[in-house]
């Protein structure tokens, strides 16, 4: 076509027509920037189709990990509730008879007072997105917005773990080694399978039998010690606490696997 308007312009030359030929010269610039526009339509069309696709891919990704996160998070709360109870077991312990306790429940309630659970989330796509460049593919601005921010919004929560964590390491364990002895305790973890399926470890239960192992302790000296009800009223205040800031990385979470479902064709 461009070759076309160049012969003709060529003959107009020839016969000395400049006004048509500038016409058949303007008709050839607009021809070269309609091609050019439609060249750009193309490949921006293309670009934003490999976009899309992309996008797709990546929010199936971070759909799979956020499932995985809850999951995780919700088993963490579940754990936080049964030292809760455990505590307030022990204390109620506490007033009764001891010839009433018996000693593998009151070893039960022991160990898990000691637990240290914390959310240890998987965020390897949610850094390849914020890190990579990638976080323009995603469309939805309040996605956006939400895997920028979340691993920062989890430092509350991450802080009150590391509270429990060190007041278990530093104080409660030591002072039941002090004050009691811990093979019944370690007895009682060991067979929990409940707990153990939760920390995904693997059944041991009956490779030895640990019962044999060791002969039951007299357990009045810690139980009735009176640093013990300190001990589990801050453990208890703190795991409290703890698992209100879980409800609300909880519900965090939550927001994001919608707002990601919401945007997966």
């Amino acid at each position: 076509m461009i070759q076309f308007f160049r012969k003709i312009r060529q003959k107009l030359l020839e016969q000395n027509r400049v006004t048509r030929y500038l016409v058949y010269a303007l008709g050839e610039i607009i021809l070269v920037v309609i091609g050019i526009l439609l060249a750009l339509q193309i490949n921006t069309w293309n670009q934003n189709r490999q976009d899309r696709k992309q996008e797709q891919q990546l929010l199936a990704q971070l759909e799979i990990e956020y499932i995985k996160n809850l999951d995780q998070l919700n088993s963490k709360i579940i754990i936080r509730e049964k030292i809760i109870n455990s505590c307030l077991t022990l204390l109620n312990y506490r007033n009764q008879d001891p010839a009433l306790i018996n000693v593998d429940s009151l070893n039960f309630h022991l160990y898990r007072t000691i637990t240290r659970p914390t959310f240890n989330p998987i965020l390897g796509v949610t850094n390849e997105v914020n890190s990579s460049g990638k976080l323009y593919l995603i469309q939805n601005a309040d996605l956006r917005k939400e895997l920028t921010s979340f691993e920062s919004f989890l430092e509350d929560l991450t802080d009150e773990e590391e509270v429990i964590f060190n007041f278990s390491e530093n104080l409660m364990q030591p002072f039941i080694i002090q004050h009691y002895q811990m093979g019944g305790v370690v007895t009682q973890f060991i067979q929990d399978d409940e707990f153990m399926a939760m920390y995904s470890l693997s059944d041991r239960t009956n490779e030895i039998p640990l019962k044999d192992l060791f002969p039951p302790s007299d357990f009045k000296p810690i139980l009735y010690h009176p640093d013990l009800e300190d001990h589990l009223a801050i453990m208890m205040t703190n795991t409290i606490y703890t698992n209100q800031q879980s409800i609300g990385v909880k519900e965090k979470i939550e927001l994001m696997l919608s707002l990601i479902q919401s945007g997966i064709n």
